[in-house]
């Protein structure tokens, strides 16, 4: 397991992104991922972990993902951050929001304690990003 050396934040770069919504897996391109890419940035710029009191369980995750946009990170590796470890992290994307969980995943299965993020930034360009690509994808969600 990779020691954190640097915050949950530093690892997303590292993941395998894909964008949930509803439930449904979106196909995106590789232009759309750096936009997205791009707008999580912005979005998370000094951005700053808080003890979050949100657990989840498999159930609850289940249920959750299937409702709202949601940008999932899959790892090559095992990563620790604050002692819980993961190799996968979900964070749902409101409209405009100023904070997020993320949901700690191991190997498909999501349980335990969250992370909380807050951030200076709104999601609401993030948000747009999402909704756009969704609009245009022709799927029916």
């Amino acid at each position: 397991m990779l020691s954190a050396i640097l915050g949950v934040l530093d690892v997303f770069p590292y993941g395998d992104m894909s964008f949930i919504a509803n439930g449904e897996v979106i196909e995106i391109t590789d232009e759309q991922k750096a936009d997205i890419q791009e707008e999580f940035l912005k979005y998370i710029e000094n951005a700053y972990d808080t003890p979050a009191l949100g657990v989840t369980f498999p159930e609850l995750y289940d249920k959750m993902i299937k409702d709202g946009y949601f940008l999932n990170f899959k790892f090559d590796g095992y990563y620790e951050f604050n002692g819980l470890g993961f190799n996968e992290l979900t964070i749902k994307v409101e409209e405009d929001g100023y904070g997020f969980n993320i949901y700690r995943g191991i190997d498909g299965k999501f349980q335990g304690r969250c992370f909380y993020i807050n951030t200076e930034n709104s999601s609401k360009d993030l948000y747009k990003v999402l909704n756009d690509i969704l609009s245009s994808s022709g799927q029916e969600i």
